[in-house]
């Protein structure tokens, strides 16, 4: 149930250049506002950034970084617009609420208990290599990572969980915890029995551990809060998108080719559910399109630095 704390669970990780000072070194800035070395080991895959990725070639942090880097740009243009002020923004932070607790909590337990040494790292990449021949070496550190990481992180969900329901969903009155969006939305079929139990006793369990006073859960909150500006950054900034005839038939063209060739048609019950396909896929293109052409204006307007130094850190 945890792995909804997504951008926490799972990873890519081996020991070494670990420390609460290297993680929060500044690795990249923009407009001013740090990238730290912490946060660009999470977008790589380390939970909680704990742990360096040394094995990971520099080009490829470097390209993570400036994924970084457009998320900051689009948040950051999110706020000027006010979109950081709007009652839509503030809905949604609320309804994340429980989530950035839950993900705070997590992350205070990966902290305290993730532990791998380099000869486990060592000994499961060499295992991934002999499975799969001509594997690059960046390719093959990443999957052993995340081999080794989802048995520890779930080992340290597991326990969290069992805490969480042992000294507060007992205790607490289930009518009283806050429900999740999920909960109220979908019907019960979709969610299994106790699920949202689950989520409301790690929820009271990570107040009552004090999560929302830690250095964690400001850090999560900060995370949500660009998430959601660029989000909806990407959508005001998109939202007049469209799909033109012209690449619609073509694409429809390409996408019938096999009937086409054969003399046929396309059956009449599919088409309808297949041209819908087709204009929504084009139509997310389109979207990307624009909103990789404001990223890039911005670029050229904002004040971004890269420090090189802490590249090798990450």
């Amino acid at each position: 149930m945890l792995l909804l704390a997504a951008g926490i669970a799972g990873g890519v990780f081996v020991a070494g250049c670990s420390g609460k000072d290297v993680r929060r070194e500044t690795v990249a800035t923009v407009n001013g506002e740090p990238i730290r070395v912490g946060e660009l080991r999470e977008f790589l895959g380390v939970p909680a950034g704990v742990f360096a990725v040394p094995d990971i070639p520099v080009e490829r942090k470097k390209e993570a970084l400036d994924q970084l880097v457009a998320v900051r740009l689009l948040a950051q243009e999110g706020r000027s617009l006010g979109l950081d002020n709007t009652p839509e923004f503030r809905e949604i932070l609320q309804r994340k609420e429980p989530l950035v607790r839950i993900k705070a909590l997590l992350r205070k337990e990966i902290e305290a208990k993730l532990k791998v040494t380099d000869g486990e790292m060592k000994a499961e990449i060499a295992k991934v290599k002999k499975a799969n021949q001509g594997i690059s070496d960046a390719d093959a550190a990443e999957r052993a990572a995340k081999s080794v990481s989802v048995l520890r992180i779930k080992k340290i969900q597991t326990d969290l969980l069992a805490a969480a329901m042992k000294e507060t969903a007992a205790a607490e009155d289930p009518k009283e915890m806050p429900r999740t969006r999920r909960e109220e939305d979908e019907p019960d079929n979709v969610i299994p029995a106790g699920r949202g139990l689950e989520m409301r006793a790690l929820v009271a369990y990570a107040k009552k551990q004090g999560v929302d006073d830690s250095e964690g859960y400001k850090s999560i909150r900060q995370e949500m809060e660009r998430s959601v500006l660029r989000g909806m950054a990407a959508d005001n900034v998109s939202k007049n998108a469209v799909v033109t005839d012209g690449e619609f038939d073509a694409e429809f063209a390409r996408s019938t080719e096999w009937y086409t060739r054969r003399g046929k048609k396309v059956p009449a019950r599919a088409a309808p559910k297949l041209k819908e396909a087709i204009r929504a896929s084009l139509l997310k293109e389109n979207r990307k399109k624009v909103v990789d052409e404001y990223i890039a204006g911005l670029r050229k307007k904002a004040k971004i630095t890269v420090n090189d130094a802490a590249l090798p850190k990450v």
